[in-house]
């Protein structure tokens, strides 16, 4: 074997190499990204069930399927628009495909429905609460069909 074709082998194994380490680091970026999308739904999440809260002050209430809204209780109606833009940030994150729908309604969907059950139509009239009752919409849909499915079917909304 002269020097070229020992300075081809190198240049292979090299290139070789170097895409393998290029596959590897692009999958973990991706595996990274992903993990920090659910971190930032987590996060949100948590916001939305922070003790002070709408959905901890009516958590009973909720539970038994009883969830009113006051309209002239001032604190509580700031806490609930506060919830609106939480759910906001989820339906951010849900529309960029941030975080798998499975893991969406499995966290939040049986909630969806018992808050639109207190939206008012003036909130759904309203042009900037849309992306919000549309989430909620479509979250509470899901969950719906996600109550038919037997317990190994929905073991996978459980990742």
């Amino acid at each position: 074997m002269n020097s070229d074709e020992l300075r081809n082998w190198a240049t292979v194994v090299a290139a070789s190499v170097a895409l393998l380490v290029f596959l590897v680091n692009s999958f973990l970026t991706l595996r990274n990204q992903r993990l920090e999308n659910v971190s930032r739904f987590l996060e949100a999440h948590q916001r939305l069930f922070a003790t002070e809260g709408y959905i901890a002050k009516n958590m009973a209430a909720i539970e038994t399927g009883s969830l009113t809204r006051d309209r002239t209780d001032v604190q509580m109606e700031a806490k609930f628009h506060l919830m609106l833009l939480e759910v906001e940030r989820l339906a951010i994150l849900a529309n960029n495909n941030a975080v798998p729908r499975p893991t969406q309604i499995y966290m939040f969907g049986w909630y969806a429905r018992d808050i639109l059950k207190v939206i008012t139509e003036k909130e759904r009239d309203n042009v900037s609460w849309e992306l919000v009752l549309g989430y909620l919409d479509s979250l509470a849909k899901d969950y719906t069909s996600y109550e038919s499915l037997s317990r190994n079917q929905r073991a996978h909304f459980w990742r």
